[in-house]
């Protein structure tokens, strides 16, 4: 257990500080180049994991076709030349696009037994990775960039110090399993640890920010909603990916970060966490008074 933790330890502690520094220090233009190297490379590896579990799929047309996604909805936040008819309707005409795009990539190919499982497959990893990761350029511009950034990292931090704790308390003091046909080493006991880690962290923000994320008001009730909701939803993206992993037989989606595996596993609970962060704030967080 040791020398695995001191490989996880090391990569999050390199990976995380190396991501504060980009995020906070890096102009938006740049946050987007980084936004879709990490779509492409996680699309990369969700694509990859099919085959292992002898699902047929159409890798470069579904990763170039998230790729455009996100372009679109960044087109959709910062296009100031576009009316607000315009910017609705560009979401909705992409997805036509990429549906048809993806059916027409099916005509050439005569020798496909699975037509079905092709294009489900292929449209799954659109709407796995691109889409939600769709969420975060909305978190970073909606509020505005400066509001945008403390926010993000508001929700990052509340669900991997939930991942920390739920790791540690169930390694230490894990007896019940939470899902074992999914993921076995999952407990009860580390889902208790992890949700009171993140509900913490969430009320230290609220105490140390002055009830603020940005030039958004936290009332307290809403830090304790967040602290209980983000880690429940990040151990759902957690075992989502979990579901994949097993379908194909695989430990991790790749193996280039050492001690943690890929891009998707670090990604996993982040997944359905930043769009639940977003309608949360969309609907119950509010511009300061005089912001």
């Amino acid at each position: 257990m040791i020398p695995a933790l001191v490989q996880r330890t090391t990569s999050g502690v390199l990976l995380g500080g190396g991501a504060i520094a980009v995020f906070f220090w890096a102009p938006v233009p740049a946050l987007f180049g980084v936004l879709l190297l990490v779509a492409a490379l996680a699309t990369r590896e969700f694509y990859a994991l099919l085959p292992a579990a002898n699902i047929p799929r159409y890798p470069v047309v579904g990763t170039l076709c998230g790729l455009c996604y996100l372009v679109a909805v960044w087109a959709q936040l910062t296009c100031t030349t576009l009316t607000g008819a315009q910017r609705a309707a560009i979401e909705p005409a992409l997805f036509f696009l990429i549906v048809t795009t993806i059916l027409l990539r099916q005509f050439p190919q005569r020798e496909n037994p699975r037509p079905l499982e092709t294009l489900a497959g292929t449209l799954m990893g659109v709407l796995y990775v691109p889409l939600m990761l769709g969420f975060f350029p909305r978190l970073l511009l909606t509020w505005g960039a400066d509001t945008g950034r403390w926010l993000i990292f508001y929700g990052v931090l509340v669900v991997k110090v939930s991942d920390i704790g739920a790791y540690f308390v169930g390694s230490t003091l894990g007896r019940h399993k939470l899902c074992p046909h999914i993921s076995p080493k999952k407990t009860w006991e580390g889902l208790v640890g992890g949700i009171i880690a993140s509900l913490v962290a969430s009320l230290l923000w609220w105490h140390l920010a002055h009830g603020r994320i940005g030039a958004l008001d936290l009332a307290l009730p809403h830090a304790i909603v967040l602290g209980l909701l983000l880690p429940v939803m990040g151990l759902f993206g957690d075992l989502a990916e979990s579901v994949l992993k097993r379908a194909a037989n695989v430990k991790d989606s790749a193996n280039y970060i050492q001690g943690m595996g890929g891009i998707l596993d670090v990604l996993d609970s982040l997944l359905l966490t930043a769009p639940l962060l977003f309608l949360y704030a969309l609907l119950f967080l509010h511009l300061q008074p005089g912001v």
